[in-house]
């Protein structure tokens, strides 16, 4: 089961004179999602606001972000220590991730092809060649690569994973 609100990443600095700051994105973060209209700032007391973007830019690490309504340093500075987060009812399915998210799989249910529980996902490792997950049973932790010859389907709706692993690899400990 999805989460109903997804944390993009904390605001933690202006950039300029005309109301542009910093994201410093989180690991569910995806850049479509700037393009969603959903999005809500949250204050360090829990006060949700909605805003939309106006325009965006990657550069280094962080996102620059120029909000509607935010105009000058002053506002912007207003907004400094603020989350950013989306509603996930709020999104049109095409401003979904297009690679699987940790907030996506978070707790589902992993069974091999013949019905064999093999644990739940806790994490997902971001690997040079593929990502991975990591799944837990019984306080043991190992990693099942995110390749379709070993990740059979994914449902997100009801949470549950279906793999087929080679020979050895799930006792193969992380």
């Amino acid at each position: 089961m999805q989460p109903a609100k997804v944390y993009l990443g904390d605001i933690v600095n202006t950039v300029g004179l005309k109301g542009e700051v910093k994201l410093l994105p989180s690991r569910d973060f995806w850049a479509e999602v700037l393009d969603a209209g959903g999005l809500d700032l949250v204050s360090q007391a829990g006060i949700r606001r909605t805003v939309r973007i106006e325009k965006y830019r990657e550069k280094r690490n962080v996102f620059v972000l120029k909000f509607f309504g935010i105009e000058d340093i002053d506002q912007a500075q207003s907004i400094v220590g603020n989350t950013l987060e989306v509603l996930l009812e709020s999104l049109d399915g095409q401003l979904l991730p297009k690679e699987l998210r940790l907030f996506q799989v978070a707790g589902a249910e992993v069974f091999q092809k013949d019905g064999t529980f093999a644990g739940k996902v806790v994490d997902i490792l971001d690997g040079t060649q593929q990502d991975c997950l990591v799944v837990e049973k019984e306080g043991e932790r190992y990693l099942v690569p995110i390749v379709p010859e070993v990740v059979c389907s994914i449902d997100l709706d009801r949470s549950v994973i279906e793999i087929d692993p080679p020979e050895g690899l799930l006792d193969l400990r992380w």
